[in-house]
């Protein structure tokens, strides 16, 4: 099967509510151990979603002046400079949830809605291209 924009949402569209299932029939508190896991496993389709808003956006007009290269494009100095911001990011939540395990359920909520928000920008490029 080819991975497509459209077929790379759906997918994970469809896995978001499987990730979520046992913390919205539970009555009890999760563990720890399953919130912080829950946060662990959120950062993967993050990372997987910056990498395709970066494929999309490589070498396109770049709309956001704190991205934008000299030439108003989103060139290798805006994928590193995105890379770093996502990366600082994520440290900071890691820093938090280390501190404070209950906030895991709060930042795996965002990175989610973050995932679904910049997984619809790349597929909005790939559809202008």
């Amino acid at each position: 099967m080819k991975l497509t924009p459209t077929t790379f949402l759906l997918a994970l569209v469809s896995f978001v509510p499987l990730a979520h299932a046992g913390e919205l029939t539970s009555e009890l508190p999760a563990p720890k151990a399953s919130i912080t896991t829950s946060w662990k496993w959120s950062l993967a389709p993050l990372a997987a979603s910056q990498a395709l808003d970066i494929t999309s956006s490589y070498g396109m007009r770049e709309l956001n002046p704190l991205l934008a290269g000299s030439r108003g494009q989103f060139g290798i100095q805006s994928a590193v400079l995105k890379v770093g911001a996502t990366a600082g990011l994520i440290g900071i939540e890691y820093l938090i949830v280390k501190a404070h395990p209950a906030s895991a359920r709060i930042f795996t909520k965002v990175n989610w809605a973050a995932t679904a928000l910049t997984t619809g920008f790349a597929v909005h490029n790939f559809s202008i291209r």
